[in-house]
């Protein structure tokens, strides 16, 4: 049998688009925004006709660029870029830039276990840095894993969850009432909004007052998880181990990360270019796997991935099943199509 190339842990895609995006922010930012005595009028000069509008440029009392405060035009402006996905995502208080969205899940659970909190909940098949980071090697946590499919909301003791919407357990949208009854039944919900952008349009409701925290990357719809853009926390209460990322975060990496998602994130209707130009080569990705080695994969709701349900792989044979073994996730399987994104793009394809 010819080898299967997906890979059973997900690597991103540089999209074509988004280099060239970074590379024209890397170009079109000078040294002198690096300065404290730059003044605030000149580096807005500079980067004037890089957005459209205009970037709001923050001044120090003396007019100087105030770097410390770059961060807060450029999430106000992607909060407002991803209002038709995320509606309520400028209803948190607090907003956080981080090189990803795994420092903020690690500071999260850290101010969790300070306060006293043993335990999480994740999804079976879940993102495994929850587990890493709060599991038996750093934090101490108890971390439980719960099948959805068998959950009883009436005996399931009240805890905090860490839940990827889309999942990263097959690439798929959990449906806004799932994470509602989870808060309505006096659960916390923690959301990982890694994968969105990377699918169709659908809104995430994050409105509930049991939604303390919300986090999102760039990683997986852009494909710059190498480059550290995009990653920022929202929250409800202040969170003082990420104050300080005011001081410790990247300038030019904030610019790329909203050159990105006002270039390439959604629209007005919620969808991207991005997955409008790169569906249909997901879909025929699958096809072509599916016709050499008969798996039956279907396309998750992200660009990057096919899954197998439980019941899909009922229906193969002791080949096949040895074949996908690794890629098991929870119940189901999980496959990361970027070897193949990268293949057709390489011969043109």
């Amino acid at each position: 049998m010819s080898e299967l190339k997906a890979m059973s842990s997900v690597y991103c895609y540089i999209f074509p688009e988004s280099w060239n995006i970074i590379r024209e922010v890397e170009n079109r930012v000078p040294r002198s925004v690096y300065r404290v005595t730059t003044p605030a009028v000149d580096v807005e000069n500079v980067l004037h006709s890089l957005f459209d509008p205009p970037l709001e440029i923050p001044a120090t009392n003396e007019g100087y660029f105030n770097s410390d405060e770059i961060h807060v035009p450029v999430i106000k402006r992607i909060v407002n870029k991803y209002s038709q996905l995320v509606p309520s995502l400028g209803n948190f208080e607090y907003s956080y830039p981080t090189p990803g969205s795994s420092e903020g899940i690690f500071k999260l659970l850290t101010k969790l276990k300070v306060g006293s909190t043993e335990s999480i909940y994740v999804l079976d098949g879940e993102y495994e840095g929850y587990r890493e980071y709060a599991g038996p090697d750093d934090l101490k946590m108890e971390v439980r894993h719960i099948n959805p499919d068998e959950m009883d909301l009436e005996t399931l003791e009240p805890g905090t969850w860490f839940i990827s919407n889309p999942s990263a357990r097959d690439g798929n949208i959990i449906p806004n009432k799932f994470i509602t009854d989870l808060c309505n039944a006096d659960h916390e919900v923690i959301l990982d909004l890694a994968y969105v952008g990377a699918t169709k349009p659908h809104q995430f409701d994050v409105s509930h007052e049991n939604i303390p925290a919300v986090v999102m990357s760039f990683s997986k719809p852009y494909g710059v998880f190498k480059d550290r853009i995009g990653g920022f926390v929202f929250t409800r209460e202040s969170t003082h181990s990420l104050y300080g990322n005011k001081w410790f975060k990247g300038i030019k990496a904030n610019l790329e990360a909203l050159k990105l998602a006002e270039e390439l994130g959604p629209d007005e209707s919620g969808t991207t270019k991005l997955y409008n130009k790169y569906r249909p080569v997901q879909l025929e990705i699958i096809e072509k796997i599916n016709d050499e080695f008969s798996l039956g994969i279907r396309p998750s709701d992200s660009l990057l991935l096919g899954y197998l349900t439980g019941e899909d792989a009922e229906e193969l044979d002791a080949a096949q099943l040895d074949l996908i073994k690794d890629f098991k996730r929870g119940t189901g399987y999980r496959f990361c199509l970027t070897p193949y994104f990268e293949k057709k793009e390489e011969i043109g394809d």
